[in-house]
């Protein structure tokens, strides 16, 4: 019997007629709760409020034919892995779909070129897309440098895409690695942690191994560390930063030894000092006086990377109000109910040695808040509403060009109003659900993921349970949706070797990210989301991390004005 081979399949599918996909294996789960407060507890325990026409009409009409006016296309590009040597052949798919109904249209041309590092042209083809998907490929010259390459793709009506792959003349690893650190800042004096996982090539965990850790910062080793992993193959490193440092460049190199051979892994370490950048996010767009709100925050250091920290909230009177942590990649929340005529600002305490506060937009003495709650049913969007005067309120909800619910509510002064939007079962996505006056006017706004974690599941049975060289395999492949019931998809399918992917570390958004994520922040190459596929992961804190990512990328001040002035009430 043959060792399994150290080869991973690889699936990026298709949106076929049940609608959105995700990546193999994707169980249908609940996502955790993101209630963290009293007031996030008074909401979970009231029962959703009757909603109404109202007058929603004209708003839902001028909606509908805005879209209509002015549809897009959204894209992806698959490869069938991220890096490639000299000599091979790059094969891709793209997909190109109807943004709203992420459905192919008729057979259509599309432009794709293969551009240098430096820009240049390399390749290019022309494509036939059918169905809305397009398949060819790149073949590599023997000669070709290496460097990060750019596949784009250009359609007929402007809609454009990218791909980066590296290209680059290496040894494929005989040891799959990972190497992670626990937090994205640290500061002088602090301890690090760090998760060590190692693997042989066919999979097989290197348990009970003695490692290396090497720590450098600013050129000079400062510490070497003996490690041991687990039966699993996993292991914790441990150290503590010094308490003095000059500019701050850390690294930690992982040194693994298996049958004479060692390789490394390395990893910077994202060290703080004195400065961050911090900005603010009231949920919604605004505080109200004396009406429990959130504020979202995002830290990054400033070269544009994430920095986690701790902190407190202080009034002008020099009172701790709150205390927060970020929840992942330096974003995060708190909870204020602004005092009428108070000022409030930002203390950070970790990474220690932050120089400076950081200033709370103040309050508005009147008007209504949005606030995320729990998602419990596919068929329901829910959100909660509170406002500081008794009033009537207009609620849109729209997703990728569609709009998918509406209705009329009313609200009593400061007590929070739980709303359940009746949508589409199916519908996944970031939708943007605002709140207006009966007057048209937008009060608060914010992107609200629907249907994380409805995902569909793939199954993947081969006709045989281990394969020797060059043998036939045959797959047997199955689609389901959350309530096992079989449907149609269409799948990208790609055999790698798994220790070729170990090595890239490609961390670019697969297909849920690409497509239901990036577009919604106006995610681009100089401003990525950074790893966006962990946002679909099962991870005990995904959701919650799901909600700070829209609340603070997704945060935006209201773009109604073209679809208003359809209504005959632009402000």
């Amino acid at each position: 019997m043959h060792k399994p081979s150290p080869f991973l399949l690889t699936l990026v599918l298709g949106c076929g007629a049940a609608g959105p996909a995700s990546p193999p294996g994707a169980p249908s789960r609940e996502p955790p709760s993101i209630a963290s407060s009293e007031t996030d507890q008074r909401i979970g325990a009231l029962a959703p409020t009757a909603l109404g026409r109202g007058d929603t009409g004209a708003l839902d009409k001028a909606i509908e034919s805005h879209f209509e006016a002015s549809p897009t296309r959204r894209t992806y590009v698959m490869t069938d892995k991220p890096l490639y040597q000299p000599g091979e052949t790059i094969w891709f798919r793209v997909d190109l779909r109807a943004t709203k109904t992420l459905v192919g249209g008729p057979p259509t041309g599309i432009s794709v070129q293969l551009l240098s590092p430096r820009g240049a042209i390399v390749a290019q083809k022309r494509v036939l897309v059918q169905n809305g998907v397009a398949r060819n490929d790149f073949a590599l010259a023997p000669e070709i440098a290496g460097g990060e390459y750019t596949i784009q793709l250009s359609a007929d009506d402007g809609t454009r895409d990218t791909k980066k792959i590296v290209v680059s003349t290496y040894e494929p690893p005989r040891i799959q690695k990972t190497l992670e650190l626990l937090r994205k800042a640290y500061g002088e004096g602090d301890p690090v942690s760090a998760a060590v996982e190692v693997k042989r090539a066919t999979g097989e965990p290197l348990g009970e191994r003695a490692l290396t850790a090497v720590v450098t910062i600013d050129d000079a080793e400062r510490e070497r560390l003996s490690v041991k992993t687990d039966r699993q193959g996993k292991a914790l490193v441990r150290f503590t930063l010094p308490a003095s440092i000059a500019r701050g460049d850390g690294l930690l190199t992982l040194l693994v030894e298996d049958g004479g051979v060692t390789e490394s892994i390395q990893k910077p370490i994202p060290i703080v000092l004195k400065k961050v950048a911090f900005t603010v996010f009231p949920e919604g767009g605004d505080l109200i006086d004396n009406v429990p709100g959130r504020v979202y925050f995002m830290a990054r250091t400033l070269a544009g990377k994430p920095a986690d920290v701790e902190g407190r909230v202080v009034d002008d009177r020099g009172q701790a109000v709150a205390d927060f942590r970020s929840i992942h990649d330096g974003m995060g929340r708190f909870e204020l109910v602004p005092a009428t005529d108070r000022k409030y600002h930002v203390e950070i305490t970790k990474p220690a040695g932050i120089a400076g506060t950081f200033e709370v937009p103040a309050a508005k003495p009147g008007g209504c808040v949005i606030r995320s709650v729990d998602q419990r049913r596919a068929g329901a969007l829910r959100v909660a509403a509170i406002c500081n005067t008794k009033r009537q309120l207009l609620v849109e909800a729209v997703l990728r060009e569609r709009r998918l619910a509406s209705g009329a509510f009313d609200v009593e002064a400061g007590a929070p109003t739980l709303i359940e939007l009746p949508v589409d079962p199916a519908a996944q996505g970031a939708a943007r659900v605002t709140l207006f006056s009966t007057r048209h006017e937008p009060l608060a706004e914010r992107l609200v993921y629907h249907g994380q974690g409805a995902d569909l599941r793939i199954k993947i049975t081969p006709d045989k349970k281990a394969y020797a060289p060059r043998d036939q395999v045959k797959l047997a492949i199955k689609a389901e949706d959350g309530s096992g019931r079989p449907v149609a998809a269409s799948l990208g399918l790609a055999v790698v070797d798994e220790t070729v992917l170990s090595y890239a570390d490609d961390k670019s958004a697969r297909l849920l990210a690409h497509l239901f994520l990036e577009p919604e922040l106006g995610a681009t190459d100089a401003d990525p989301i950074h790893e966006p596929n962990f946002y679909f992961s099962g991870k005990p804190e995904a959701a919650a991390a799901m909600d700070a990512l829209l609340a603070t990328r997704g945060y935006r001040r209201f773009e109604w004005r073209p679809i208003l002035a359809r209504t005959g009430s632009e402000p």
